[in-house]
């Protein structure tokens, strides 16, 4: 197949094996002047086209070790750049080695790389940096496919394939879709030089969800192989705070030096404070990143509990009215505290907006926590005014399976509780006390139930029933309590 581009006529043959790159396929190419090159066509996806223009910029005399462009264009629904043919990747190299490479080797690779990166430093980041992006041409090891990669100091924008990672090389930032920088390449630098000196990766996953946690929170295996010197700059490459990385000019400083040990005392005195720093920022940064991840996780079951919320609370309001349209209804009421509150015969039932809860010393994770309550207001008697039930969102049976859940409380009945409302409901931090393995003020009156949500006639019933009881003034305080058996069955933490 012949191709037209912008410098001339390519005649485009085989695909190459392993001939993927990154975002488009690559196939081999000549044309009348030259006769090894590679032509990658890249689909005309949006964001696609930056590969072209970024390739342009890398085209000056300053950039070294990386892949130039020779030729680019389009064809058909195909953005078009031709390449030098390269001898192979650095992927096929490590395998072709089964991942023992010489230190020397090593080092000198690393060196390679290190090079491209200070060139591209303030202009380009690459946001994709693996063995398979790094290519022997011309016995240097050199960058290539810059298909997500973006301007340095421009804004990403969704166009830009912002949310194109590749896990095992992936930096934290990345995983929280913040703003890359070149220390996001300093981290996927790490990754390569870790693999290279112990011939595995710091991360194994093996799924995306543990590749995701590992480079958010955990902490790489202590390298063995190499120096001392060398052992610290791969460690400070992979450190969580983007802030806390050495860059890309330093690193190469450094590699120049790596394969001596320091023998000087004051000098590795002071090379070890700083790196004794470096640490203590570090990990303070992946303290307080791990913090926001929780924080972001949980707001984000926050919002599926609020809709799951509407699945049986909007639902149960509808039953109110369907069935009672005499019934005064309150939408929104007690200052935004209240989902809704119905009025029948001066008895009132209502229930409340979800609040989040805060983490607490339970068995369980609680989310959010909800009441509904029937309030006998004017027939109130004997100093019974009505029964709450707590409903969590929570995962009581099952780590990490949420749902919303129906309890309530009773007081201890070894004292008097004085409890007006019984029984009743309560935060997860007021009723700790009631799942401890001990004789407390609090204690279940209701088992933790998980609401059906598919079929909740049975909850609706329940309150509905209830409601209507306390309407003809035929609602009793429950005679004996708790009510249901409330053997203990919720998980252990």
């Amino acid at each position: 197949m012949e191709i037209k581009l912008e410098g001339g006529t390519w005649t485009v043959g085989d695909p190459l094996v392993n001939g993927n790159g990154g975002f488009g396929a690559v196939f081999e190419a000549r044309s009348a002047d030259i006769s090894n090159a590679v032509a990658k066509f890249v689909p005309k996806d949006p964001g696609a086209e930056r590969e072209l223009l970024i390739g342009d910029s890398l085209n000056a005399s300053q950039f070294h070790n990386v892949v130039p462009v020779i030729d680019r264009g389009e064809h058909l629904d195909s953005w078009v750049i031709v390449m030098p043919r390269a001898d192979k990747s650095l992927a096929e190299h490590i395998a072709e080695t089964g991942n023992e490479l010489d230190l020397s080797e090593a080092v000198a690779i690393l060196s390679d790389i290190a090079t491209a990166l200070s060139d591209i430093d303030e202009t380009v980041v690459h946001r994709d940096l693996k063995p398979q992006n790094v290519l022997l041409l011309g016995g240097s090891w050199c960058l290539a496919d810059f298909g997500i990669a973006r301007y340095a100091a421009a804004t990403t924008a969704y166009d830009t394939r912002k949310f194109s990672l590749t896990p095992m090389y992936a930096a934290p930032e990345q995983w929280r879709s913040e703003h890359a920088t070149s220390a996001t390449d300093i981290y996927a630098f790490g990754i390569i030089a870790y693999q290279l000196l112990s011939g595995g990766l710091p991360f194994k996953g093996p799924d995306t969800a543990s590749f995701r946690q590992q480079h958010l929170e955990d902490n790489p295996p202590k390298l063995t192989a190499g120096t001392a010197r060398l052992r610290i700059l791969v460690e400070e490459c992979l450190y969580k705070a983007p802030q806390a990385r050495p860059g890309a000019k330093n690193i190469l400083a450094r590699l120049a030096n790596s394969l001596h040990e320091t023998t000087r005392p004051g000098m590795s005195r002071l090379a070890q404070v700083s790196h004794s720093q470096v640490q203590h920022e570090a990990k303070t940064y992946a303290r307080e990143l791990a913090l926001r991840e929780e924080e972001d996780s949980r707001a984000r079951i926050f919002e599926a509990a609020m809709w799951s919320f509407k699945s049986f609370s909007e639902p149960l309001l509808q039953a109110i009215t369907d069935n009672a349209p005499i019934a005064r209804i309150d939408v929104g009421a007690g200052r935004g505290k209240m989902k809704f509150v119905a009025e029948l015969a001066g008895v009132r039932l209502g229930i409340s907006e979800p609040e989040k809860s805060s983490t607490w010393d339970g068995p369980f994770d609680v989310i959010a926590f909800a009441n509904i309550a029937i309030n006998l207001g004017a027939q109130s008697r004997r100093g019974w005014e009505g029964r709450s039930h707590s409903l969590w969102f929570c995962d009581a049976v099952e780590k990490g399976r949420f749902g919303w859940y129906e309890m309530a409380f009773m007081g201890s009945p070894l004292m008097n509780s004085g409890h007006s409302i019984e029984p009743f409901s309560c935060s997860p931090q007021e009723a700790t006390i009631a799942f401890q393995s001990v004789i407390g003020t609090m204690q279940l009156a209701w088992p933790v139930e998980e609401l059906d949500r598919a079929d909740p006639s049975d909850f609706f019933d329940r309150w509905l029933g209830w409601f209507a009881d306390a309407a003809e003034h035929r609602l009793d305080r429950p005679s004996t309590m708790p009510e249901k058996q409330t053997t203990r069955f919720w998980r252990r933490e």
